[in-house]
Protein backbone atom coordinates (compact mmCIF):
# COMPACT_ATOMS: atom_id res chain seq x y z
CA UNK A 1 0.00 0.00 0.00
CA UNK A 2 2.65 2.30 0.90
CA UNK A 3 4.45 1.58 -2.24
CA UNK A 4 0.98 2.23 -4.32
CA UNK A 5 0.64 5.33 -2.53
CA UNK A 6 4.18 6.69 -3.44
CA UNK A 7 3.51 5.40 -7.29
CA UNK A 8 0.69 7.42 -7.07
CA UNK A 9 1.76 10.68 -5.75
CA UNK A 10 4.99 10.26 -7.99
CA UNK A 11 2.57 10.07 -10.93
CA UNK A 12 0.74 13.10 -9.87
CA UNK A 13 3.37 15.04 -8.81
CA UNK A 14 4.82 14.23 -12.86
CA UNK A 15 1.55 15.25 -14.15
CA UNK A 16 1.23 18.45 -12.07
CA UNK A 17 4.60 19.00 -13.69
CA UNK A 18 3.62 18.57 -17.25
CA UNK A 19 0.75 20.71 -16.93
CA UNK A 20 2.61 23.42 -15.69
CA UNK A 21 4.54 23.04 -18.91
CA UNK A 22 1.31 22.96 -20.82
CA UNK A 23 0.14 26.30 -18.83
CA UNK A 24 3.08 28.25 -19.65
CA UNK A 25 3.74 27.45 -22.73
CA UNK A 26 -0.46 28.61 -23.22
CA UNK A 27 0.75 31.97 -21.15
CA UNK A 28 3.54 32.61 -23.48
CA UNK A 29 1.47 31.78 -26.48
CA UNK A 30 -1.11 34.54 -25.25
CA UNK A 31 1.20 36.71 -24.23
CA UNK A 32 2.78 36.72 -28.35
CA UNK A 33 -0.78 36.55 -29.62
CA UNK A 34 -1.61 39.78 -27.73
CA UNK A 35 1.68 41.51 -28.74
CA UNK A 36 0.90 40.80 -32.02
CA UNK A 37 -2.47 41.94 -31.75
CA UNK A 38 -0.96 44.90 -29.63
CA UNK A 39 1.46 45.76 -32.64
CA UNK A 40 -1.55 45.54 -35.64
CA UNK A 41 -3.97 47.98 -33.78
CA UNK A 42 -1.45 50.22 -33.30
CA UNK A 43 -0.09 49.71 -36.61
CA UNK A 44 -3.78 50.40 -37.93
CA UNK A 45 -3.99 52.89 -36.19
CA UNK A 46 -0.91 54.61 -37.42
CA UNK A 47 -2.29 54.19 -40.71
CA UNK A 48 -5.39 55.96 -40.31
CA UNK A 49 -3.95 58.77 -38.41
CA UNK A 50 -1.25 59.11 -41.37
CA UNK A 51 -4.28 59.25 -43.46
CA UNK A 52 -6.33 62.01 -42.22
CA UNK A 53 -3.87 64.12 -41.08
CA UNK A 54 -2.65 64.23 -45.28
CA UNK A 55 -6.24 65.16 -45.81
CA UNK A 56 -6.33 67.82 -43.08
CA UNK A 57 -2.92 69.06 -44.65
CA UNK A 58 -4.54 69.07 -48.11
CA UNK A 59 -7.46 71.15 -46.64
CA UNK A 60 -5.48 73.41 -45.39
CA UNK A 61 -3.99 73.55 -49.14
CA UNK A 62 -6.53 74.42 -50.74
CA UNK A 63 -6.04 78.21 -49.47
CA UNK A 64 -2.62 79.27 -49.90
CA UNK A 65 -3.63 81.67 -46.51
CA UNK A 66 -4.08 78.84 -44.37
CA UNK A 67 -1.40 76.79 -45.19
CA UNK A 68 0.07 75.02 -41.88
CA UNK A 69 -2.20 76.96 -40.19
CA UNK A 70 -3.33 73.83 -38.41
CA UNK A 71 0.30 73.04 -37.11
CA UNK A 72 0.74 76.83 -36.20
CA UNK A 73 -2.68 76.50 -33.76
CA UNK A 74 -1.59 73.00 -32.53
CA UNK A 75 2.21 74.82 -31.20
CA UNK A 76 -0.41 77.30 -29.55
CA UNK A 77 -2.97 74.99 -27.66
CA UNK A 78 0.19 72.74 -26.46
CA UNK A 79 2.16 75.61 -25.11
CA UNK A 80 -1.20 76.57 -23.52
CA UNK A 81 -1.77 72.99 -22.10
CA UNK A 82 1.51 72.23 -20.57
CA UNK A 83 1.20 75.46 -18.68
CA UNK A 84 -1.74 74.20 -17.44
CA UNK A 85 -0.20 71.13 -16.77
CA UNK A 86 -2.33 69.05 -18.12
CA UNK A 87 -0.78 65.85 -18.62
CA UNK A 88 0.70 64.29 -21.40
CA UNK A 89 -2.02 62.01 -22.56
CA UNK A 90 -4.33 65.19 -22.92
CA UNK A 91 -1.84 67.36 -24.50
CA UNK A 92 -0.98 64.67 -27.21
CA UNK A 93 -4.82 64.58 -27.80
CA UNK A 94 -5.04 68.24 -28.10
CA UNK A 95 -1.96 68.28 -30.49
CA UNK A 96 -4.16 65.41 -32.25
CA UNK A 97 -7.49 67.41 -32.50
CA UNK A 98 -5.82 70.51 -33.56
CA UNK A 99 -4.14 68.82 -36.49
CA UNK A 100 -7.45 67.62 -37.62
CA UNK A 101 -9.74 70.61 -36.62
CA UNK A 102 -10.57 71.74 -39.93
CA UNK A 103 -11.28 68.48 -41.29
CA UNK A 104 -14.46 69.39 -41.69
CA UNK A 105 -13.91 72.01 -44.02
CA UNK A 106 -14.15 69.56 -46.76
CA UNK A 107 -17.62 69.64 -46.91
CA UNK A 108 -17.58 73.83 -47.28
CA UNK A 109 -17.49 74.90 -51.05
CA UNK A 110 -14.08 76.18 -52.05
CA UNK A 111 -15.74 79.66 -53.15
CA UNK A 112 -16.92 80.18 -49.66
CA UNK A 113 -13.44 79.57 -48.11
CA UNK A 114 -11.49 81.10 -50.71
CA UNK A 115 -14.53 84.71 -50.71
CA UNK A 116 -12.92 87.85 -50.27
CA UNK A 117 -16.15 89.78 -49.36
CA UNK A 118 -18.63 89.31 -46.93
CA UNK A 119 -20.51 86.07 -46.36
CA UNK A 120 -24.00 85.78 -46.41
CA UNK A 121 -26.76 84.29 -44.65
CA UNK A 122 -26.40 80.68 -46.14
CA UNK A 123 -22.75 80.91 -46.56
CA UNK A 124 -22.02 81.70 -43.23
CA UNK A 125 -24.57 78.68 -42.41
CA UNK A 126 -21.79 76.26 -44.53
CA UNK A 127 -18.86 77.45 -42.85
CA UNK A 128 -21.00 76.85 -38.90
CA UNK A 129 -21.57 73.47 -40.17
CA UNK A 130 -17.47 72.31 -40.36
CA UNK A 131 -16.69 71.26 -36.99
CA UNK A 132 -20.10 69.11 -36.58
CA UNK A 133 -19.02 67.33 -40.49
CA UNK A 134 -15.52 67.02 -39.01
CA UNK A 135 -16.87 64.98 -36.07
CA UNK A 136 -18.97 62.86 -38.38
CA UNK A 137 -16.30 62.33 -40.79
CA UNK A 138 -14.00 60.54 -37.70
CA UNK A 139 -17.17 59.09 -35.56
CA UNK A 140 -16.09 55.65 -37.11
CA UNK A 141 -12.76 55.80 -36.08
CA UNK A 142 -13.58 54.76 -32.17
CA UNK A 143 -9.60 55.51 -30.90
CA UNK A 144 -10.26 59.20 -31.83
CA UNK A 145 -13.23 59.46 -29.62
CA UNK A 146 -11.88 62.43 -27.10
CA UNK A 147 -10.23 64.00 -30.45
CA UNK A 148 -13.77 63.60 -32.31
CA UNK A 149 -15.64 65.64 -29.44
CA UNK A 150 -12.82 68.58 -29.03
CA UNK A 151 -13.15 69.32 -33.01
CA UNK A 152 -16.90 69.29 -32.06
CA UNK A 153 -16.80 71.50 -29.93
CA UNK A 154 -13.98 73.91 -30.77
CA UNK A 155 -16.18 77.09 -31.96
CA UNK A 156 -18.22 77.30 -29.10
CA UNK A 157 -17.98 80.33 -27.06
CA UNK A 158 -17.49 81.01 -23.21
CA UNK A 159 -20.35 82.93 -23.19
CA UNK A 160 -22.82 80.47 -25.28
CA UNK A 161 -22.79 82.39 -28.55
CA UNK A 162 -20.79 80.04 -30.35
CA UNK A 163 -22.01 77.06 -32.59
CA UNK A 164 -22.65 73.98 -33.12
CA UNK A 165 -24.19 73.17 -30.05
CA UNK A 166 -24.42 76.90 -28.03
CA UNK A 167 -22.59 75.31 -25.32
CA UNK A 168 -21.01 77.89 -22.41
CA UNK A 169 -18.47 78.17 -19.74
CA UNK A 170 -17.72 74.53 -18.20
CA UNK A 171 -19.93 72.52 -20.41
CA UNK A 172 -17.26 73.38 -23.22
CA UNK A 173 -14.18 70.54 -23.02
CA UNK A 174 -11.31 72.47 -21.71
CA UNK A 175 -9.32 71.25 -24.98
CA UNK A 176 -11.71 72.85 -26.90
CA UNK A 177 -11.91 76.03 -24.91
CA UNK A 178 -7.85 76.31 -25.85
CA UNK A 179 -7.64 75.64 -29.19
CA UNK A 180 -10.65 78.07 -29.77
CA UNK A 181 -8.20 80.51 -28.52
CA UNK A 182 -5.28 79.11 -30.27
CA UNK A 183 -7.58 79.17 -33.52
CA UNK A 184 -8.71 82.72 -33.43
CA UNK A 185 -5.31 84.32 -32.41
CA UNK A 186 -3.57 81.96 -35.63
CA UNK A 187 -6.12 83.29 -37.85
CA UNK A 188 -6.08 87.14 -36.68
CA UNK A 189 -2.16 86.68 -37.06
CA UNK A 190 -2.25 85.57 -41.02
CA UNK A 191 -3.34 86.94 -43.91
CA UNK A 192 -6.32 85.72 -45.39
CA UNK A 193 -8.59 86.44 -48.48
CA UNK A 194 -11.01 88.56 -46.45
CA UNK A 195 -8.31 90.15 -44.92
CA UNK A 196 -4.64 90.89 -47.20
CA UNK A 197 -2.76 92.09 -43.95
CA UNK A 198 -2.74 90.34 -40.60
CA UNK A 199 -3.34 91.85 -37.38
CA UNK A 200 -0.12 93.11 -35.85
CA UNK A 201 0.67 91.17 -32.15
CA UNK A 202 -0.33 93.76 -30.39
CA UNK A 203 -3.76 94.12 -32.59
CA UNK A 204 -4.54 90.20 -32.27
CA UNK A 205 -3.75 90.00 -28.14
CA UNK A 206 -5.98 93.38 -27.66
CA UNK A 207 -8.68 91.53 -29.29
CA UNK A 208 -8.41 88.25 -27.57
CA UNK A 209 -8.34 90.71 -24.52
CA UNK A 210 -11.84 92.39 -25.73
CA UNK A 211 -13.36 89.10 -26.02
CA UNK A 212 -12.14 87.75 -22.68
CA UNK A 213 -14.90 86.15 -20.90
CA UNK A 214 -17.34 86.36 -23.68
CA UNK A 215 -16.20 84.60 -26.65
CA UNK A 216 -12.82 83.01 -24.54
CA UNK A 217 -12.19 81.26 -20.87
CA UNK A 218 -10.69 83.84 -18.79
CA UNK A 219 -8.54 80.93 -17.95
CA UNK A 220 -7.48 80.25 -21.06
CA UNK A 221 -6.70 83.88 -22.07
CA UNK A 222 -4.59 84.09 -18.34
CA UNK A 223 -2.50 81.44 -19.24
CA UNK A 224 -1.80 81.91 -23.20
CA UNK A 225 -0.59 85.65 -22.22
CA UNK A 226 1.62 84.19 -19.90
CA UNK A 227 3.03 81.85 -22.91
CA UNK A 228 3.15 84.34 -25.97
CA UNK A 229 5.95 85.94 -25.25
CA UNK A 230 8.25 82.51 -25.53
CA UNK A 231 5.88 81.66 -29.00
CA UNK A 232 6.77 84.82 -30.87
Amino acid sequence: LIAANHRTIYGLRESGLALEKQNNLLVKRIEESTKNLTRLYEDLRSTYMRTIKVLAQAIDARDHYTHSHSENVARYAVAIAEEMSLSAKEVETLREACELHDLGKIGVEDNILSKSGALTAQEWEQIKRHPTIGAQILQPLTFLDNVTELIRQHHEHYDGQGYPEGRSREGILLGARIIHLADAYESMRSARSYRKIPLSREEALLEIERNNGTQFDPKVVEVFLRVIDKLE
